[in-house]
């Protein structure tokens, strides 16, 4: 037997759709990997890339619905954003470009910490804005839209699990305390120092 890309496609739909579990591509992955009958062409690193990191998730990158759209597009247009959406490090980098560009010091954050997010993340523009506050406080808000009052606008989510959902917003979380960004999806950027946030107590 055979194995091509199509067919690691059509596994990704069907995880996608339910049709299959987890534990359906670890078994899959584990049997390419075992079996003298199974093979694939091994120029394709794409291919054997994928087999292996569904073979042992602990190791690789956890299989849910966010990683295998990312699989998917990797096995159909070559593009590979699975660090980028998964490794917290791989964004330090550019989080000292963004301090040195605008003036800030360099004061990353945990990545267990907690965040203030909204729940409309997937609007065009996203504001974010960081406070003084104490060790192990959410410094951090971030939301898209309109402002909100509401006691319940911002809800708290560890920073790494925000990079599965927005994984650029990363970049930004180094910037120092009084700073604040605002970002568009089509590429806009600008990131600017408020004295006044280290002052205030509300996220305004």
């Amino acid at each position: 037997m055979n194995i091509e890309r199509k067919q690691l496609i059509e596994l990704c739909d069907k995880f996608l759709i339910g049709e299959i579990q987890k534990s359906n591509l670890s078994n899959f992955a584990w049997n390419c990997i075992s079996s003298d009958e199974i093979e694939w062409d091994e120029n394709d690193e794409i291919i054997s890339e994928t087999i292996f990191d569904w073979d042992n998730e602990e190791m690789n990158f956890p299989i849910n619905k966010i990683n295998i759209k990312l699989w998917k597009n990797r096995l159909e247009n070559d593009v590979d954003e699975l660090m980028i959406y998964n490794n917290w490090n791989i964004h330090i980098e550019k989080q000292k470009e963004i301090c040195e560009k605008y003036g800030s010091i360099w004061k990353p954050i945990n990545k267990t910490l907690n965040i203030g997010i909204s729940e409309n993340l997937d609007l065009e523009t996203l504001n974010g804005l960081r406070h003084g506050t104490k060790k192990g406080e959410i410094c951090w808000f971030i939301w898209s839209g309109e402002y909100s009052e509401d006691d319940n606008f911002f809800q708290p989510i560890c920073a790494e699990h925000l990079m599965q959902r927005k994984p650029k917003l990363i970049d930004y979380l180094g910037l120092d305390e009084g700073f604040r960004f605002l970002i568009t999806e089509k590429g806009y950027e600008d990131v600017w120092f408020d004295e006044k946030l280290l002052e205030r107590e509300n996220p305004q």
